[in-house]
């Protein structure tokens, strides 16, 4: 009997990846159709290299088309599969299902916001470690392709810039991301594992592979993992959305005021090992407390 359930558990896993995996692939298809209409329509000869696209002679209207391109990117690889899935297997139950029915007690988004925030200096640190992981060359040159195209995709000379700026990096990743890995992936691998934390880091990974960029690979694992327990203690997307518009939305105004470069920032060891340390005892302390005010909650 025992083998039979376990069987029918896998049975109905390969279902469901399936048919996301389905609307994922039909919606990109739609997607890539849309981006090459309007890259043309724009002046973008190839969207296969739009990297090359943007450069220190690029205007406003350069900048802001590539961000459309995102958007639009990001709306039919994340969004619209989630809901085409939402709508396959909840039916009319659509929002409560994905947890986004009632918003989250405010002392848990101040939780949440605070650990995200205090967290970034262990974040850095993780990235230095990431950094002594050996790459390719091909790789490393990509890495460095994709950090010029966000140096030049930060550039914002005005407060609209900077709005639409925030609104295609922080708002849009933050609810298409995590209606994917946290709305979606998590919830699939929990019922398959029968253990939320496996389900955790499983979806972590995932998130942070995806973005294809090897050496920022094992922080943004790390922040993937702080989003998922985020959820599995509260049931609620709204909190992972909050924290991770709040992750991406800090270093877009970071960078807006000048205070920081976030696109390559330099990490010497010896000077981030200090504020790390704090980070990661205050990160610690937050997140006892927030423990303490959430149960670990089972998936339905």
């Amino acid at each position: 009997m025992t083998f039979k359930t376990s069987n029918s558990r896998v049975i109905e896993w390969v279902r469901e990846m399936l048919f996301f995996l389905l609307f994922c692939i039909v919606f990109s298809l739609v997607g890539i159709v849309i981006i090459k209409i309007f890259s043309g329509f724009v002046g973008i000869e190839a969207i296969s290299n739009l990297g090359n696209s943007l450069n220190e002679e690029s205007t406003f209207s350069d900048r802001n088309n590539i961000r459309i391109i995102l958007f639009i990117n990001q709306l039919f690889l994340f969004v619209l599969p989630c809901i085409a899935y939402g709508i396959w297997k909840f039916k009319s139950k659509l929002f409560s299902s994905f947890k986004l029915n009632h918003f989250p007690k405010g002392f848990n988004v101040l939780l949440v916001i605070l650990i995200i925030l205090t967290a970034y200096p262990f974040i850095l640190l993780m990235m230095w470690l990431n950094e002594l992981i050996p790459i390719s060359e091909a790789m490393l040159a990509m890495e460095e392709q994709a950090a010029e195209t966000t140096k030049y995709l930060l550039t914002m000379d005005s407060i609209g810039e900077f709005i639409f700026t925030l609104f295609i990096v922080a708002v849009t990743p933050a609810v298409g991301e995590e209606f994917v890995f946290r709305g979606v992936l998590q919830p699939i691998f929990e019922r398959l594992f029968k253990n939320g934390h496996a389900a955790v880091w499983v979806s972590a990974i995932l998130f942070s592979a995806i973005h294809l960029q090897m050496q920022g690979f094992l922080p943004r694992m790390l922040l993937g993992a702080f989003l998922g327990y985020f959820f599995l203690y509260t049931r609620n997307l709204w909190l992972p959305m909050i924290a991770h518009f709040i992750f991406n939305g800090s270093q877009v105004v970071a960078q807006f005021s000048g205070r920081i470069e976030t696109e390559n920032p330099e990490i010497i060891f010896s000077e981030i090992i200090i504020p790390a340390s704090v980070s990661l005892v205050i990160v610690i302390i937050l997140s006892h407390q927030f423990l303490n005010r959430n149960q670990l909650k089972s998936a339905e």
